[in-house]
């Protein structure tokens, strides 16, 4: 036996692994050079809506480098398949390709229907329903040739002011969110994707985002082990697979200044890997993101992440660079051959695992119509289940016959264009199921009738018109308030504006005010008078399912089922509709 043989025999993964695939793996690492063992270590980034000289480009890394896998971001299922079948026909060994769709593929793809945020599955109880979600994402992928998945999100929000986690995550309960993040990743699991849990040790309670600047999180490992930690050694115990280290700042476990967890050994190698005993593959966060990359060069960051423990460098920006500070690496004797070729086998076994020892080229045909099997049937569950009402139950449903209802259509000043969302256009324009009207406006029109007086009103326009639309529904019984085109992120306030504030709760104090909120909970801390509202309904987002649920609600048509995964004030707290 060789000491290539004696070395990787001793590695174990927490997914079955076959004597057919060790004896595969190792045939594939015995024929591979340093360089070439290397690049399987390398996953670059590539587009599937980019010109050919993009293509061309990574086909040259491909063959040139050798490298081990790839993630795909922007561009549509039959392009991207078309392009994998290209890049997996060049590369020796077979490629790995992975995708950051945290909500399916329609988080990138165009054609694709989304899946819900994370948050908005924060509120669904019924967590079969995200094992099942878990089963639709993977099939969806491996109709296209993905084979990973980073995703999901177990980072516990217990900062409502997160700037890059907040609506990504379950919620702020370690609990439910360990819940909702295991039947995801079995799901996704039992049917061939290997999950990759993000973002250790945890991103939820930072200020910063990662993409922009390095955050900081001033915790001990006793605070990371009572909160942000829960989620990831509750995962491992049940299987996990693959699981993505964040970038963050953790002066407590690695003292290093500008040094991201990513790159310290301490939590890489020692906490995770050692301490937690995580056999699966440790894959870095994006690599070109500005808190790694505004503090290392290209290639010295790379060699960097693998001298922490990390086994896959996602998005690496110079391959040749970070091959050659690789090597320099193993010279010095900073790192071993055996090491990098370790942390190869671990991968080999892996793409076993996922079927490529035996690729075959993705079949094109339908593949638009059939990466959206299913997806509608499932998502019109889970938004049903997320619906989430707050207040007595008796104040839920609005009194429609023989009562003067005003429903005042308020829109934020919002994203323009948001994946699965509906734009503030096209809000106001309507759409082709509601025949030019928003179809929650539609439904509640066609319940009440002519006892129904409309208003609609923008976030630029209540200075000029408040006093106007206050005087108008003076008379009304009841007021629905709708509330759209809220901001996904907490910068800005989610888009509501202090004049949106002041208005909604004059209407509040003043009026029997029915709320209906189409966006993230969060927004509604900056309300003042929240507590006056009759009731308030919450959908977490916006779309067709939604708009449906909702008007259903209010009418008394059906009864909502979720609960609120985060505190908005003292009155409504987090796992609790009351």
């Amino acid at each position: 036996m060789s000491d290539v043989d004696l070395h990787i025999d001793k590695i174990e993964l927490p997914i079955e692994v076959s004597v057919e695939a060790r004896s595969w793996a190792r045939e594939v690492l015995n024929g591979l050079t340093l360089d070439e063992k290397i690049g399987q270590l390398i996953h670059i980034a590539t587009w599937s809506n980019r010109p050919e000289d993009h293509q061309q480009e990574v086909e040259s890394i491909i063959k040139k480098y050798g490298i081990g896998g790839l993630i795909f971001f922007q561009g549509t299922p039959e392009k991207q398949a078309t392009m994998t079948n290209e890049y997996q026909s060049l590369s020796k060994v077979p490629l790995m390709i992975s995708i950051d769709g945290e909500w399916g593929l329609g988080m990138r793809l165009e054609g694709a229907e989304p899946f819900p945020y994370q948050m908005t599955l924060g509120a669904v109880q019924d967590v079969d329903l995200i094992d099942k979600m878990g089963k639709a994402v993977a099939r969806q992928m491996k109709r296209i040739g993905v084979n990973l998945n980073h995703a999901p999100v177990v980072d516990v929000n217990t900062n409502p002011q997160n700037p890059v986690i907040n609506f990504r995550s379950f919620g702020q309960s370690k609990e439910a969110v360990t819940e909702r993040g295991a039947a995801y990743m079995q799901g996704m699991q039992s049917e061939g994707v290997l999950a990759c849990a993000k973002h250790f040790p945890g991103h939820g309670d930072t200020s910063a985002d990662s993409h922009k600047e390095l955050p900081y999180l001033d915790k001990s490992k006793e605070d990371l082990k009572s909160t942000e930690l829960y989620p990831f050694v509750e995962l491992m115990k049940k299987g996990l697979g693959a699981m993505m280290i964040a970038h963050l700042q953790i002066p407590q476990l690695e003292p290093e200044p500008n040094r991201a967890s990513t790159l310290s050994r301490e939590i890489v190698q020692q906490l995770l890997k050692q301490e937690l005993g995580f056999q699966g593959l440790v894959v870095t966060d994006a690599l070109d993101m500005r808190a790694v990359a505004d503090h290392y060069a290209p290639g010295k960051v790379d060699v960097e992440a693998l001298l922490a423990g990390n086994d896959v460098l996602l998005f690496v920006k110079s391959v040749p660079s970070a091959i050659a500070e690789i090597k320099a690496a193993i010279k010095a004797g900073k790192i071993s051959e055996n090491e990098i070729e370790g942390r190869v086998f671990k991968q080999l076994l892996f793409k076993h695992w996922m079927g490529l020892s035996g690729y075959a080229p993705i079949t094109l045909e339908k593949i638009n119509e059939e990466v959206n099997t299913h997806t509608r049937t499932i998502n019109e569950a889970l938004y049903k289940a997320s619906l989430t009402f707050l207040g007595e139950e008796s104040a839920l449903a609005i009194k429609s016959a023989g009562h003067k209802t005003a429903l005042i259509s308020l829109y934020a000043d919002g994203d323009k264009i948001e994946g699965g969302a509906l734009s503030h256009h096209t809000l106001l324009k309507g759409n082709e199921e509601s025949g030019g009207v928003p179809l929650f406006e539609k439904e509640l029109a066609d319940e009440i009738g002519p006892d129904l007086s409309q208003h609609t009103l923008r976030f630029d326009e209540i200075t000029a018109r408040k006093q106007e639309i206050i005087q108008l529904i003076a008379s009304c019984d009841q007021v629905v308030l709708a509330i759209h085109d809220v901001k996904l992120k907490a910068p800005e306030n989610f888009g509501i504006t202090p004049e949106m504030i002041n208005f909604i709760d004059q209407l509040l104090q003043e009026q029997k005010t029915h709320l209906v909120f189409f966006g993230n909970p969060y927004a509604l801390s900056s309300l003042n008078s929240i507590s006056a509202a009759r009731s308030i309904l919450l959908t977490y987002q916006e779309n067709k399912y939604t708009h449906k649920y909702a008007a259903q609600a209010l009418l008394g048509k059906y009864k909502p089922q979720g609960k609120l995964p985060v505190d908005i004030n003292k009155r409504w707290c987090a796992g609790s509709g009351l």
